[in-house]
């Protein structure tokens, strides 16, 4: 029996996360640590650098600790993060020049009309549309005004990069500077087909292939971490969507894979040689020396953090404990055009202001906005099942799957079984599963909703699609 263990550190916007998986993907360790996440005028949204990096090292100590003699089955570890966060800081000394400008972050909008490229070119380079979520505009903006930034540019000290390029230097032991493939293409800098930083690209937004780490496949040797005097390999880096989409097992090409957190996310395997459907993405979740997998990708940003947001407006706390009931109960439903964080795949639009159309109490307006969230991952499914193989079941975890009525209402508008995992951590398990050697005999359980003829939930998503045609001025 193989009696090995696996750590994953998964950090979010509200919290970092230390798990321990048995070879079986069962989770034998789970504990957190609470990350603050500033919303600031101005659509900033950041985190401060050395709370992540204590909250990390804290966790680890614990994991040490609650372990014990288990410790030494410990086989080796992944880092997971939100793919589009970004951080700057000092070559020599480690020290954070910047905040960790968050992936929800728009701040450097303005950046993206400088450049000349058309948005084909850059979605044939990069997989990706231009837009401020990336990381490219978030770094000139820091190198244009954070004194310590360009101070440690003109002495070729500084180093930026993805978030888990910076918690990478600050917790392994030889302060490894490294990106995989996953984080890197989210920096709008990376190019797709060669797998390196794009000079065009460099050259665009006036960036320093000197300051960016260098490239390695997701599954590398990227330092150690020590635990309790052990050296624990860190094996494992990618993008936490990434890695969410491999928690039941391997991709299979007639599902359709859904995480609904703080944002959600819709993803399909895809040929590595053709482009995403019209208006979506195509990312590569992963990456050794023999495999190179993508996926077609939808983006839905505002999902958890829509209904923080419209929660805190109506005066509504402890939402999530009733929002299941209301799903069942609430008939005066409005609609609701959900543009929290920037209108995602397929509009683009980081100005769209959001807006509720027709009348109704609190709890019909939360229905109405988790509807908005479905219907927004329904618009994206379409396109990426047009032309492809059947398509037979959807397969979602995340936080807002663990509500009844979210599942019931992807079944009854797509017409598909959706599978609901039991394991609401499905980032670090799918980290789990690729540390694991993507072993065949993974484990998962799922439960079914079946589509169900509901004539209210149709009709509401056709009179939000034409309002949403009408909104965005165009077609749908």
């Amino acid at each position: 029996m193989n009696d090995s263990l696996y750590l994953v550190i998964d950090q979010g916007g509200q919290s970092s996360r230390a798990l321990v998986f048995d070879a079986q993907g069962t989770t034998t360790l789970l504990l957190r640590r609470a990350v603050a996440t500033r919303f600031i005028a101005g659509n900033r949204v950041e985190q401060v650098p050395t709370d992540v990096v204590n909250s990390i090292r804290e966790l680890l100590e614990d994991v040490a600790d609650r372990l014990g003699p288990d410790l030494q089955r410990l086989q080796s570890a992944a880092l997971v993060t939100q793919r589009s966060s970004l951080v700057c800081w000092h070559r020599q000394t480690g020290e954070p020049l910047s905040p960790v400008v968050s992936w929800q972050d728009t701040r450097a909008a303005a950046y993206l009309a400088d450049i000349k490229l058309d948005p084909a070119t850059i979605a044939d380079l990069t997989g990706l549309r231009p837009n401020a979520h990336y990381g490219a505009s978030k770094l000139r903006w820091c190198m244009e005004h954070i004194p310590a930034v360009s101070e440690a540019m003109d002495t070729d000290q500084l180093l930026c990069g993805p978030l888990a390029s910076y918690l990478l230097s600050a917790i392994t032991r030889e302060h490894s500077v490294a990106v995989d493939p996953g984080n890197a293409q989210r920096t709008l800098l990376w190019n797709i087909h060669c797998g390196d930083w794009d000079e065009t690209l460099l050259s665009q937004f006036a960036i320093s292939r000197r300051v960016l780490p260098p490239v390695c496949f997701t599954q590398s040797d990227f330092g150690d971490l020590s635990l309790g005097g052990k050296a624990v390999p860190m094996a494992l880096m990618n993008g936490d969507q990434n890695a969410a989409f491999f928690a039941i097992g391997p991709l299979q090409s007639d599902r359709l894979y859904i995480n609904a957190g703080t944002g959600a996310f819709i993803a399909m395997p895809w040929p590595a040689d053709d482009p995403a459907p019209a208006g979506l993405l195509k990312t590569l979740v992963y990456q050794s020396a023999r495999q190179r997998l993508f996926v077609a990708e939808g983006t839905v940003n505002g999902a958890a953090s829509a209904l923080d947001s419209i929660s805190a407006g109506l005066g509504v706390e402890d939402y999530p404990r009733f929002l299941g009931e209301w799903c069942q109960t609430e008939r005066d439903v409005p609609l609701f055009l959900n543009g929290i964080g920037g209108l995602g795949a397929p509009w683009w639009q980081s100005d769209f202001q959001s807006r509720f159309i027709g009348e109704g109490t609190a709890a019909g307006k939360l229905v109405a906005v988790l509807e908005s969230v479905v219907f927004m991952l329904m618009v994206n499914l379409t396109r990426l099942r047009e032309d492809r193989d059947p398509v037979v079941e959807i397969v979602v975890g995340g936080g807002l799957s663990m509500i009844d009525g979210f599942c019931q209402r992807l079944a009854d508008l797509s017409g598909l079984i959706v599978l609901r995992s039991g394991e609401t951590e499905s980032t670090a398990r799918g980290a789990a599963f690729l540390l694991a050697g993507q072993p065949g005999d993974w484990p998962s359980a799922f439960e079914q909703f079946k589509p169900q003829p509901d004539g209210a939930i149709k009709q509401r998503y056709t009179d939000w699609l034409k309002a949403m045609a009408d909104a965005t001025a165009r077609s749908v």
